[in-house]
């Protein structure tokens, strides 16, 4: 069962790779943990400060995938998203706790407990932005939220049903359900994202249809990555002046292994990326990491995705999506 495989792969790239981890000491790794009730369940987060923060930093939300934790999301990227807030001291980084492991997302048949019970996690996500807002006086204005597997899925179950509170999104290794298999009560309105997905991806299936998934969670069907595009784009595209045919695409390849497209409306100043991946798989694993394991030595290193991520939050936040 691949999912078991990948986080199998994942726990032991982490338990074997001390070295690893021990190169990223220092203060990227420290993070303060805390937890909010929400509807009478005690929900946990942690989230890492900068040393020396700059007054009413951007906040970035990250979303953990299938099985994983708000801890082992951090080792899996290295640490990568604290060491750039670190960079600038302008940003923190907020690490949710799944239910269980996993999210509430916009996959309305997929048979997590977390998705049996109705766990509430939109509001979960908006509690902690307030939170931080009172507490830190984050910029309300730049709040981002990124997501990978299973985390992307409920980041586009933010962008649909509270797109108004984030400035941007990512979605790593996730499609849009099919409309049977969508929960969530869109609110329609145009969001920048970013989506980065992998051709022959055996979990996510790049061409939709089934969700693959270990034998105790009930398979269900999601869009072609092409459909799960042409959604953000219809929505910048819906009642402008301008038409869809005036936004810019750009694309990048860098040694064929990943393609890029960008798409962006100046009227509406809305930005929809495209990263498809054609080689060697897409972990979320940061690609600066020195040591690589056998079992993933072939995954794809020409891509560092949170730094990818965090600069198209960043460049968000300039108010100029178009460049």
């Amino acid at each position: 069962m691949e999912i078991i495989k990948r986080v199998i792969c994942l726990a032991t790239f982490i338990t074997l790779c001390p070295a690893n981890i021990n190169a990223s000491g220092g203060h990227e790794k420290k993070t303060v943990l805390d937890s909010i009730k929400v509807n009478d369940i005690w929900r946990t987060f942690e989230y890492h400060i900068p040393q020396f923060p700059t007054p009413n930093p951007r906040l970035i939300v990250v979303l953990h995938g299938d099985g994983m934790t708000s801890k082992s999301i951090q080792t899996a990227t290295g640490f990568e998203f604290n060491k750039l807030a670190d960079k600038t001291a302008s940003t923190i980084v907020v690490y949710p706790q799944g239910y269980r492991n996993y999210w509430n997302s916009c996959r309305k048949e997929a048979s997590f407990e977390t998705k049996i019970k109705g766990m509430s996690d939109v509001i979960f996500i908006e509690s902690i932005i307030k939170r931080m807002e009172v507490r830190y006086r984050i910029d309300h204005k730049n709040v981002f939220a990124v997501g990978y597997l299973n985390g992307g899925n409920m980041c586009y179950k933010l962008a649909k049903t509270i797109p108004n509170i984030f400035k941007g999104f990512a979605a790593i290794g996730a499609n849009l359900p099919v409309n049977t298999n969508d929960d969530s009560v869109s609110v329609g309105k145009p969001v920048s994202i970013m989506a980065i997905n992998y051709i022959s991806d055996t979990i996510n299936p790049y061409e939709g249809d089934e969700v693959a998934s270990a034998d105790t969670f009930k398979k269900e069907k999601v869009l072609f990555d092409k459909e799960t595009m042409d959604h953000w784009l219809n929505l910048l595209e819906r009642n402008d002046k301008i038409p869809l045919s005036s936004l810019s695409s750009t694309k990048v390849k860098a040694n064929y292994t990943f393609f890029r497209e960008d798409y962006f409306s100046n009227e509406k100043n809305k930005r929809v990326s495209h990263i498809k991946i054609v080689k060697d798989g897409y972990p979320f694993l940061n690609s600066k990491i020195d040591q690589w394991l056998q079992l993933v030595a072939n995954m794809n290193k020409y891509i560092d995705i949170p730094e990818t991520v965090v600069h198209f939050f960043y460049r968000l936040q300039c108010g100029n999506p178009g460049h």
